[in-house]
């Protein structure tokens, strides 16, 4: 029951006691075990369990899209294909520098997360999903504008036709009950 004396003193005097006090003041000089006892386990370092758990839906997240744009791009009609190589032939890539590119940037996020940076791993992680769905929404507008299927503001069908065809809005009977569209009058 002594003020002086360590055991309890924190229960007691709601302050640290003068023997941890002095530790921490001196812990430059005590050894790595000593060094790692006097870590307090709520200075942010390393990754607490809801740190994981989100780490690990984003990363699943990042996954399911590359695991979407893959099936997409496997979709894609030769003419995409083609208009999709000869894009990244203008930007000076090819197929094997992209999938480089990828793995090297995965990498980074894995050792910055062993390190426990977390600052620069989550924003890694945010950086390369927001590219993975942009990325996505490109590849499903594409494929929507390559069918000729044409999506109005109010989500009905305005035009759906082929490649091969031309599109005759004028003659379409779901275009004139279409409150988006406008069709010119025949003047005969």
């Amino acid at each position: 029951m002594d003020g002086d004396v360590d055991d309890q003193y924190y229960e007691q005097h709601q302050t640290a006691a003068p023997l941890c006090s002095t530790a921490w003041a001196v812990k430059e000089t005590c050894g790595r075990k000593c060094k790692h006892t006097g870590v307090d386990s709520g200075d942010g370092h390393g990754w607490n369990t809801s740190d994981k758990i989100l780490l690990s839906i984003l990363s699943v997240f990042g996954l399911t899209m590359l695991g979407l744009i893959l099936r997409k791009r496997q979709r894609m009609s030769n003419k995409d294909a083609l208009l999709e190589q000869a894009a990244m032939s203008a930007a000076g890539l090819q197929q094997p520098h992209v999938i480089g590119i990828l793995v090297l940037v995965v990498l980074v996020v894995a050792v910055f997360a062993l390190l426990g940076l977390k600052n620069i791993t989550w924003a890694l992680l945010l950086l390369v999903n927001t590219a993975l769905f942009g990325y996505l929404m490109k590849l499903t507008v594409d494929s929507g504008v390559s069918t000729g299927t044409v999506v109005g503001p109010d989500g009905e069908i305005v035009r759906q036709c082929s490649d091969d065809s031309s599109c005759d809005d004028s003659h379409d009977e779901s275009t004139k009950r279409n409150a988006g569209t406008y069709s010119l009058p025949t003047i005969t």
